[in-house]
Order: structure tokens, then C-alpha cells, then sequence
């Protein structure tokens, strides 16, 4: 609490002593420009009382300059700003002590000594120990100046209790002050720093929901495509279907078996799209089994490309596995195959007749990274920037017309990230693609 103690109190002390700089100065004036009849005794306490407010004036001033100096500099909590109030509090004291004592020559009054006191435990912030200190040693201070003006032992005595009340007043004021202020600050530090968590909460909340918003536009488009690339096989199939019951091509075997292939590849398309979104939506859902476990790339790229033989035999492409032997990675088998998979068939897709597919493995700084190539049609910048969006349809048909949606790279994305591992693109028209996967590797 020492930042708002120092800075309450240094606002405080500006006010008072700025308000004192006026006053004194019209008590300056009116004690030299006013017409007094008074005696000796009266003369003596008139220029004590003048010599007092001619110190008070330029020290208020002075003091105020010093707190005004402070704030608008931001000093608040430097040292001299601790030591302001604390200066203060002992200025207005003495001087409402010696106005009290010098008046004794007139009246047993301690009026200016009461309001000094009360003035500074009303306003300025002081530990309650280190007021109870202070009063004492201002009272102490007045009774000793008191026995020296004032002849009458008995208002001696009368002044010297009047006195201790006025201390224990302002003690009380001081330190049930001190208390009430230490319970404010203390609340309003408390409902800052809930503010500061509810609005970091409604700034995360308000991220999420515009996340949220982003991700089910992309679902909802994302289901629009799939939606419109499954009903386009399907009635293809369908309408073969159709030719094939009626008997249209019996009389013709190359053509019949020309529909036979187009049906096959229909349904083929289909059924890895929906294997596709069916893999998505298991992991978007986080229920899909995730077991890394220790692999080796080639033996597992081998069975990969075992499966994708005959898909590439129809195209005369060539698998070349240059990856050597005994680089080990740790991943989940099924995943890992699903990665290999859709890579090889986009690269088998995108290849010309005859073509060639290769696959490197290298290792660096224990990560290990494995290219897929192909030297096919490759892709422009628009193609790559939307790549892996599930919301943007792949562009493009393969060059023996395949068709997809892309789904199967937004799969592999997902799937390497889980791996802690990424995935990155090089491409450029009509001279193939490099897809390259950094997986953290074993020894």
C-alpha cells in the first residue's frame, strides 16, 4: 500500500499548503497595514505572531512548489515525496505551537495549537507509531514553551491537559484514519485487479468466440464442398449403374468395360473421401486413440507404398524409396500411415504418365524430415496459401481427371501437429511439388 499512501498523501500536502499560501499572506497584510492600539505585552506577541507568518508564507510556498515539482514530474514515490507529508505535518505543528505559546501574553487559549493537530491527523496520512511519536514531541515542545510565556502556574497546568486532550484526539483521528484508508486502498487494489481479470477474460472470451465464429463458417463451407463432391460421383455411379442394368454395352465389351472402370474409380473416389472425413471428424472430436510408438520410416513408407502399387501402376509411375534404413521416429502407426498415404496419392495424382514419385529422409539437429516428391503440374502461390484450409476446395483435377477436395492434406496437417512435428510446402507450376514433414526423431 505504500505506492497510495505516498501518492494521496503528496496530493494532501499540495492542497494544504497551497491554501496557506494565500492566507498567510492576507494575515501579512493585515497586521502591517492594520490599525492597532495595543500595549507592550500586546506589541511583543503581534510581532512574534508576525514573525511566524512571515516564515510560514514562503515555507507553505516552498513546500507546495517542492509537491507540485513531484507530481508533474510522475516522482511520486521517490524519497523526498515519503519525506513530504512528514515534513509538513511537523511545520504546521510547530507553528501552531508557537502561535499557541507567544499568545499565552494575551489569553490562555490553545486554539491554534488544537487546530494545528487536528488539521494534520485529518489530512495526512502517518503510521500510527510514527504519529503517536511526533504528537509527543509537539506536546512536549508546547508544554515547555508554555511554562516560558505564561507566568500563572495553574493555567500552566490547565494548558498542559487541554494540551494532552488535543494529542489524544488527534492521535485517535491520526490512527482511525490510517485504518480506514489502509481498508479502502486494499478494496480498491482488489477491484482493480478483478477488473484487470474480467477484462482479460472478456478479451479471451471474445477471442474464442470470434475463433469459434471463423471455425464453423469454415465447417459450414467445408460441408458444402464435401457435400457437392460426394453428390457428383455418386450420381455418376448411379446413372452407370443404371446403363449397366439395362444392358446398354453388352454388345460391345471395350465399352462395357470402359463403364466398368469409370464406376470403380466413382466409387473409389467416394469411399477414401469418406474415410477421409470420417478420420477428421474422429480427431476434431478427440476421441481418435493416440499411441506413438518407436518406428522406422522406411520399413513403414514400404508398406505405404505397397498399398498405392496398383493406383500407380495404372499410371506407369514410379515409386523410388530413397530413404535409408534405421532412422527411427516415434508416431502413432495409423496416423503416420494416413500422412504417408494421402501424400503419395496426391503425388501420384498430380504426376504424368510414366512419371517417377521419390522419397527422401534425411536427419537434422534430432528431428527428422522426409520429402515427398513429384514432378508433376505442381501449384501456383493462390493454390499453396489455401492448401491447407478445410474451407477451400483443391483446385484442380489430377492429370488423368481425379478429383478431390483437399481434405486428405488438412488430415496429414492435423495428424503431423499431434506428432509435434510440421509440415511444409515447396511448389511451383509445372515442375512438381516438394511436400516435406519434421518429425522429432529417435535414436
Amino acid at each position: 500500500m505504500e505506492d497510495e499512501v505516498s501518492s494521496t498523501n503528496l496530493d494532501r500536502c499540495i492542497t494544504i499548503t497551497s491554501l496557506f499560501v494565500p492566507i498567510t499572506l492576507i494575515i501579512h497584510l493585515y497586521f502591517r497595514y492594520g490599525n492597532f492600539k495595543v500595549g507592550p505585552e500586546e506589541t511583543s506577541w503581534l510581532n512574534d505572531l508576525f514573525f511566524i507568518n512571515m516564515v510560514m508564507g514562503p515555507l507553505c510556498l516552498f513546500l507546495s512548489l517542492i509537491g507540485l515539482f513531484l507530481k508533474f514530474t510522475q516522482r511520486e514515490y521517490s524519497l523526498i515525496s515519503k519525506l513530504l507529508p512528514h515534513l509538513v505535518f511537523l511545520v504546521f505543528a510547530i507553528c501552531g505551537a508557537l502561535c499557541s505559546i507567544f499568545g499565552q501574553s494575551l489569553d490562555n487559549a490553545i486554539i491554534t495549537f488544537m487546530l494545528a493537530c487536528v488539521l494534520n491527523a485529518a489530512t495526512i496520512l502517518i503510521r500510527p507509531l510514527n504519529a503517536g511519536i511526533y504528537f509527543l514531541m509537539i506536546y512536549c515542545f508546547f508544554c515547555y514553551g508554555v511554562t516560558l510565556t505564561q507566568p500563572n502556574q495553574n493555567t500552566i497546568l490547565f494548558n498542559a491537559i487541554d494540551g494532552l486532550c488535543v494529542i489524544g484526539v488527534s492521535f485517535v483521528i491520526s490512527w482511525v484514519l490510517w485504518n480506514n484508508n489502509m481498508t479502502r486502498f486494499k478494496q480498491d487494489r482488489l477491484i482493480q485487479s478483478q477488473k484487470q481479470i474480467l477484462e482479460y477474460q472478456y478479451d479471451k472470451l471474445t477471442i474464442a468466440n470470434e475463433e469459434l465464429e471463423s471455425i464453423n463458417s469454415s465447417k459450414d463451407q467445408f460441408f458444402s464442398i464435401l457435400a457437392h463432391d460426394l453428390r457428383g460421383p455418386l450420381n455418376s455411379a448411379l446413372a452407370l449403374t443404371v446403363f449397366l442394368e439395362e444392358g446398354v454395352f453388352e454388345e460391345d465389351p471395350e465399352e462395357r468395360n470402359r463403364t466398368y472402370h469409370m464406376l470403380q474409380n466413382s466409387l473409389s473416389n467416394s469411399a477414401k473421401l469418406l474415410e477421409n472425413v470420417l478420420l477428421w471428424s474422429t480427431n476434431q472430436a478427440g476421441i481418435m486413440n493416440f499411441k506413438p510408438r518407436i518406428l522406422d520410416v522406411y520399413e513403414t513408407l514400404k508398406s505405404s507404398i505397397e498399398v498405392l502399387k496398383i493406383v500407380a501402376a495404372q499410371k506407369n509411375i514410379e515409386i523410388i524409396n530413397y530413404v535409408p534404413e534405421k532412422i527411427l521416429i516415434s508416431a502413432d502407426v495409423d496416423m503416420i500411415h494416413t500422412v504417408f498415404r494421402n501424400l503419395l496419392s496426391n503425388a501420384i495424382k498430380f504426376t504424368p504418365n510414366f512419371g517417377s514419385v521419390e522419397i527422401h529422409a534425411e536427419i537434422t539437429n534430432q528431428s527428422v524430415r522426409i520429402s515427398v516428391i513429384d514432378f508433376g503440374v505442381g501449384m501456383n502461390i493462390k493454390t499453396l496459401n489455401n492448401l491447407f484450409r478445410i474451407e477451400k476446395k483443391m483446385p484442380g483435377r489430377g492429370t488423368n481427371n481425379e478429383s478431390g477436395t483437399g481434405l486428405g492434406l488438412v488430415l496429414c496437417k492435423d495428424f503431423i501437429e499431434k506428432h509435434e512435428g510440421s509440415i511444409v510446402v515447396e511448389s511451383k507450376e509445372n515442375e512438381g511439388s516438394k511436400f516435406i514433414i519434421t518429425l522429432p526423431g529417435r535414436t
